[in-house]
């Protein structure tokens, strides 16, 4: 064979070699890749990161959409039994780091990840929660889906006391029927998840409190505690007030609807003049089916002139005339107060 030949087969031999390394380093950087890829975006830890951030981010729908996220009640977000599953009812979630990734069996994980809850004001929870997941299938040969097997979801039992209605987040959530002065139901939550509760009115307020699910599947509760404000008491003062003042403008022995009065055994001859000396005090508390103002006391005062039916005498009866007040109230759905006789 002539050098030319030798030349040739020699230079066809090394462009094999070359093209055969080439192919072989394509396919392991493909490899490399999809191992990379695998681990840094396919991963089981990471479809439980995009979903803790779904939710750090409020993004509800992206949330709802994560395979194997499932709401217990079947209602649409923001509605009935979820009313509580919408951006403006969650909290904040920082801190965000996985603490450990098992795998139960191939195919299987059990991920848990921590974090910090954040609400209004100081409200604040470090947390961990422990999440399954497992593969359902592949996307281009390749990557792994991944499915929650126990869906991230909690439900909630909300107690609304001398109310109706409560906030979760800058939510307004109705919980029984408008002017029930208690409410009681159960609602869906995302986990984890720091929903603010309180009372937000305008003669009603509550101190705020929380709902805090980290668990999949457990069950957590709150009591909304709705209290009168100074506006109500102050409300409720000015009306009694009013209301007294407007008694003793009456020139009669015993002002009609009103808490004093004056029996003689005489005969009047001349009006009765009355005063209010004391106003009550008012306090309201709440009591069983309405707010309730405890008895309260004050005095009034009337002069009036009397003439004896016995030797005709005039005299002149000049006393304090001692009362009580007690009564129950409700606010209407209009915002109207409506006061009602207590025995």
């Amino acid at each position: 064979m002539d050098a030319g030949g030798v030349d040739r087969r020699e230079a066809l031999h090394r462009s094999i070699v070359i093209w055969v390394g080439l192919f072989v380093l394509t396919i392991a950087a493909l490899v490399s890749a999809v191992g990379i890829l695998n681990r840094e975006l396919f991963s089981a830890t990471t479809f439980v990161r995009l979903y803790l951030e779904a939710l750090a981010d409020h993004d509800v729908p992206g949330a709802l959409a994560t395979p194997g996220v499932k709401l217990t009640s079947g209602d649409e977000a923001g509605t009935g039994e979820a009313a509580l599953v919408t951006p403006d009812a969650l909290g904040g979630i920082t801190r965000i780091s996985e603490v450990s990734d098992t795998e139960i069996i191939p195919g299987r994980h059990r991920i848990v990840y921590s974090y910090t809850l954040t609400g209004t004001g100081d409200q604040q929870v470090e947390g961990q929660t422990e999440f399954d997941v497992v593969q359902t299938g592949t996307s281009w040969l390749v990557f792994p889906e991944w499915e929650f097997l126990r869906s991230p979801t909690a439900r909630a039992e909300v107690t609304v006391s001398h109310a109706s209605t409560f906030t979760a987040g800058t939510v307004q959530v109705s919980a029984g029927d408008a002017g029930a002065f208690r409410a009681n139901r159960s609602y869906d939550l995302l986990v984890p998840s720091l929903t603010a509760l309180g009372h937000t009115s305008h003669y009603l307020g509550a101190y705020p409190s929380k709902l805090v699910a980290t668990s999949t599947g457990s069950s957590v509760s709150a009591i909304v505690d709705v209290q009168p404000t100074t506006r109500f008491l102050d409300e409720v003062q000015t009306t009694v007030h009013d209301f007294l003042a407007d008694c003793a403008t009456e020139t009669l022995l015993y002002p009609p609807g009103c808490p004093f009065g004056l029996e003689v055994d005489d005969r009047i001859v001349s009006e009765p003049d009355w005063s209010i000396e004391t106003f009550p005090a008012l306090t309201i508390i709440a009591g069983q089916d309405s707010w309730v103002v405890p008895t309260a006391s004050g005095s009034a005062h009337v002069r009036v002139d009397i003439r004896s039916l016995f030797d005709g005498a005039v005299t002149t009866i000049d006393r304090s005339i001692p009362y009580d007040v007690t009564f129950a109230l409700s606010i209407e759905p209009d915002g109207a107060i409506q006061f009602a006789p207590r025995g």
